[in-house]
Formats: C-alpha cells, structure tokens, sequence
C-alpha cells in the first residue's frame, strides 16, 4: 500500500526528512512513532500528497505522489492532526457536504451508517462548534472514510484526548482493521501503539531508525533487565567475565550498580546470584524489570 524510498525533504536551509525507508503493508496498522518535532507530520502530508518530496519516491496505492496533479488521485482517507470543521454546521451537514462534493455522491443511508459506526447518530444534528475534542476527532475519522477508501492516513488521530476520548479512537482504528482496510497512524504515545500495532517505526531527527513488526520488537528487545547493586565496585575482570557470559547480551555499569540484558530469563536471576557468591561479591539489592516499548523508543532517540 505504501512504499518509500529515500525520502528527504527540505525547506530552505532545514532538513527536516533525511532519507527515509518505509514500507506499509496491505491489511495492517502500521504505528508511526517520534517526538512532536522529528517529522511525522511532515512524512504523513507527502503521503497524503499534500506535499512534494525534495527527494526520494513515495508511492502510495500505485500512484508516485510526485507526479499527481490532485491529492484526491490518490483515493485515500486522510486525518490531519488538528481536523478543521465549521462550527455552525453539524456533523450531518459536514458529511453531506464533503461527500458530495465531487463523484459518486453519498446516500443518507450511507452518512447515517458512518455517523452511527463512529458513534455520533445522537448528536448528528448538534453544531460541531460545541463537540469536544473527541467528538471532532470521531467526526474526522468519519469525514476520511466518505468514499470508503482501503487506506487511511492518521496523524496523531489520539493526541490531546482524554483516556476515554483515546479508547474510543483506538477501538474504531481496531474495527478499521476488521474491516479490510490499512492504517498508518502516527502518535508519540506508546501505549496506543501497543495497544493496536502490527508494525512499529520510529523516526528520530528525520531518520527513520527502526522499523519492525511489533510481535519481533517485544519478542527481541523487550526482555528482562536485572538491577544490581553491588556493596563495592566490580573489579574490571569481574565485569569482563560478565560480558562473556553466553546469556547476556548487554552489560552496563557505573561505579557499584550493575543493569544485566540477558535473552533467558529462566532461573537467570539465581545463576546471577551464584555468579557473585563465587566471587565474593556482596550484593545489597537486586530486582527484575521487564522494559516496554517506552524503553525501546528512548534508547533509539537517544541512539543507545
């Protein structure tokens, strides 16, 4: 559904995009994660075709965004960050107005059919000036898929809502999914992510620094971390023989504190503590932490 390659973008002297790779498959919610800053919105507008690429190809439903005369070629549904609405009209006369204003214009039916699916039939005829946050948001999830299209493009479709207002998005971006369709969303809220994602990419400072199924992501690096506290600090052999150990794979170290990766759990944490028995090391404290996707996006923005 979507394939990108070497995408850059620049205004004026600013590079905000620097060569980014991504891929978004047919049927899957794609998490597009970073900080406010580091470009999502940028990406998500040129494959909305809202912008052009300074370099690189994007092509998105088999059309090179770079060479359309109209982002509606595209045939896509597209939710921008902040959705814009006039506020005197209501949410019915918003989805009557959009959805026939070009071809194939929409039946009643069909507006009461979204607007029940995305649970405002009750207040369809209530000013959309006086929705709240969520209310919008739903209304703009609404307003993306007036031509029934197969992909949806979500920018930060659960920023600024409250939990409820965030569930409520995330159950229709699920329902979405059932339903054939393809999602790419981006947020830089992890949880949602966790929550709803096939696939997970993070861009930090324009670059696209990983990009997995989310099943690999919590399978390979989200694995037990073991807190130590030593009484004194290791002697360097000791911390040498650790990095060996076949069944760690990552060793930090500051002064007596120890934090042990290691891939097999199992019975680890009493090998760990023989280790130390054996040489006489004294151990004051010692706990067992499981990161999460948090951890994992921290450690890529900090490019550890």
């Amino acid at each position: 559904m979507i394939r990108v390659t070497n995408l850059h973008k620049k205004f004026n002297t600013y590079h905000a995009l620097k060569g980014i790779n991504m891929t978004v498959k047919k049927g899957e919610i794609y998490g597009f994660i970073g900080r406010n800053g580091a470009g999502k919105s940028t990406t998500m507008n040129i494959l909305a075709g809202l912008s052009r690429p300074t370099e690189g190809q994007c092509i998105v439903n088999g059309k090179d965004v770079s060479k359309l005369r109209h982002p509606s070629e595209l045939a896509i549904g597209y939710l921008p960050e902040d959705p814009k609405f006039y506020a005197w009209m209501t949410a019915r006369e918003t989805l009557d107005y959009l959805g026939n204003s070009g071809d194939n214009p929409m039946t009643k039916e069909a507006i009461n059919d979204i607007l029940d699916w995305v649970s405002l039939n009750k207040d369809a005829d209530r000013r959309v000036g006086g929705y709240s946050r969520g209310m919008r948001q739903r209304l703009g999830i609404a307003t993306a898929l007036i031509k029934d299209p197969e992909l949806l493009i979500l920018d930060e479709p659960s920023s600024a809502l409250d939990p409820e207002g965030r569930s409520d998005v995330l159950r229709l971006i699920t329902e979405l999914k059932q339903m054939g369709k393809t999602i790419l969303f981006s947020t830089h809220i992890l949880s949602d992510v966790e929550r709803v994602c096939d696939t997970v990419g993070i861009i930090v400072d324009g670059r696209l620094t990983m990009q997995r199924p989310l099943a690999k992501v919590k399978r390979e690096m989200i694995v037990p971390v073991y807190d130590i506290v030593l009484e004194e600090p290791p002697n360097p052999w000791l911390l040498e023989a650790l990095r060996k150990h076949p069944k760690i794979s990552h060793l930090s170290s500051k002064e007596t504190v120890l934090s042990v990766t290691t891939s097999e759990p199992e019975h680890f944490s009493l090998e760990l503590m023989t280790f130390f028995a054996s040489h006489r090391m004294e151990v004051s404290s010692f706990s067992r932490r499981k990161p999460d996707l948090e951890d994992i996006f921290l450690k890529e923005v900090n490019g550890k």
